[in-house]
């Protein structure tokens, strides 16, 4: 595990991380998955239910599976809106190789059976809605998890646009909802830091 640097704040170094893409091919180990795993069931959740599930994907075969699947809609999105042949088929094969590529997915995964239930619709989306709040959350941490382990990592939102597809491909339980799919691995390169907001433009102080 990384530490510190004497003269790199906390804050510094939490600043640091960077969304990387690009990974170098090293495996990573169990025994560190693990570790970055537990870390990032201690985030903050709604009711301590804990409504978080990862599902490692370790093996090509995994990877390649999951890859296929969300490639047959995201063409006919790309279609729908569009797109030539070409830009189409560059697109997807780009998507495919990133997660194909990367040494780690964790598919972030919301269980929604271990939530309130309720029989009013508004209270029902609330409660919809603090279980992603959840998992996101456990998400951001395990960035920082891995980040503290020296690996790289990037969040994919896509298969929140195809759940059911990515339920059927990796045979998961209807409970456990497609939330995000996070790459991880070493880093090939350390990307650049990009622009932030200023905190002036997205905060207000009453």
């Amino acid at each position: 595990m990384q530490t510190l640097a004497p003269e790199i704040s906390l804050q510094d170094w939490l600043r640091s991380r960077r969304s990387v893409r690009r990974f170098d091919g090293r495996a990573v180990s169990r025994e560190l998955v693990d570790r970055i795993l537990e870390t990032a069931t201690y985030a903050p959740n709604a009711h301590n239910r804990q409504p978080w599930r990862f599902v490692v994907l370790e093996s090509d075969e995994a990877k390649t599976k999951l890859a296929s699947a969300m490639s047959d809609d995201f063409r006919e999105a790309l279609h729908s809106e569009g797109h030539s042949q070409e830009e189409i088929e560059t697109q997807i094969a780009r998507s495919r190789a990133r997660i194909t590529e990367a040494p780690l997915g964790v598919l972030l995964c919301a269980d929604l059976s271990v939530m309130d239930t309720y029989s009013d619709e508004k209270r029902q989306q609330g409660e919809h809605a603090m279980a992603m709040q959840s998992v996101a959350l456990a998400g951001g941490q395990l960035l920082l998890a891995a980040h503290a382990e020296g690996l790289g990592g990037v969040w994919m939102c896509a298969p929140l646009f195809v759940p059911e597809i990515v339920q059927q491909a990796l045979d998961l339980d209807e409970s456990w909802q497609p939330q995000g799919l996070v790459l991880l691995g070493y880093p090939a390169t350390q990307p650049a830091a990009r622009e932030r907001l200023p905190i002036e433009k997205v905060t207000r102080f009453l």
